[in-house]
């Protein structure tokens, strides 16, 4: 985790040294923009300890430095809850609730070299890296059965290659092909109602290489 870790803060230094240089240059010709993307997600924190995929929303905040260098902020979220009645074997005709909560926050940002051949088309290549917060709860209204709470802390860091095209100056669409790597620590792991309670489980950690494919559609100010 801390390569990971370490990468990181190496990709971010020359993300803002790219962007410090490129606005340096081009001061004119910043754009700013706000966009919106789909995209599937590996996530962990299922009631087994293992991950999945999800679909998330992802807001972001495009700026384009001058014709080469893009830079974009990115923040999305995950909430999913189940909630189930199960017989009680222990009470005549008896029955309780399980509940289960699962939330995600993701946060990162992408570096991005781009050329635009012409007005309406432009493609991109660069990276993303950032954090994902995965937490999965339990609860059981019973007596005798304490709730569980999973946490999970992931860094993420991959290339992307992008496509966009511009159906006006103020709009475009676009895809992007992704190849990341998630590097899961071990979960804090809570048993009973203590939040002081919590230990690490390190027989749960994990490591994933996964392509994504995005869409996403900005508006240009």
């Amino acid at each position: 985790m801390r390569y990971f870790f370490c990468a990181v803060l190496l990709l971010a230094s020359a993300a803002l040294y790219i962007v410090d240089d490129a606005s340096a240059q081009t001061e004119e010709q910043i754009t700013f923009g706000v966009g919106v993307t789909f995209s599937p997600q590996a996530i962990p924190g299922d009631d087994e300890g293992r991950f999945g995929t999800a679909g998330m929303t992802n807001f972001s905040i495009p700026m384009q430095f001058g014709p080469y260098i893009r830079f974009e902020p990115e923040f999305g979220l995950f909430f999913k809850s189940y909630q189930e009645q199960l017989l009680d074997t222990a009470t005549p005709n008896g029955i309780y609730v399980h509940t289960l909560d699962h939330q995600v926050v993701r946060a990162g940002f992408g570096v991005f070299y781009t050329r635009q051949p012409t007005s309406d088309f432009q493609f991109g290549l660069g990276g993303r890296m950032g954090v994902i917060s995965s937490e999965y709860e339990t609860h059981y209204e019973k007596a005798g059965i304490d709730d569980t709470d999973t946490h999970y802390g992931v860094f993420y860091l991959g290339g992307s290659l992008t496509v966009e095209y511009y159906f006006s100056r103020h709009f475009s669409i676009g895809g992007e092909l992704q190849f990341i790597h998630y590097g899961y620590g071990s979960p804090l792991e809570t048993v009973g109602s203590n939040p002081l309670s919590g230990y690490l489980n390190p027989t749960k950690e994990q490591s994933i290489w996964s392509t994504n494919e995005t869409l996403s559609a900005r508006f240009w100010f």
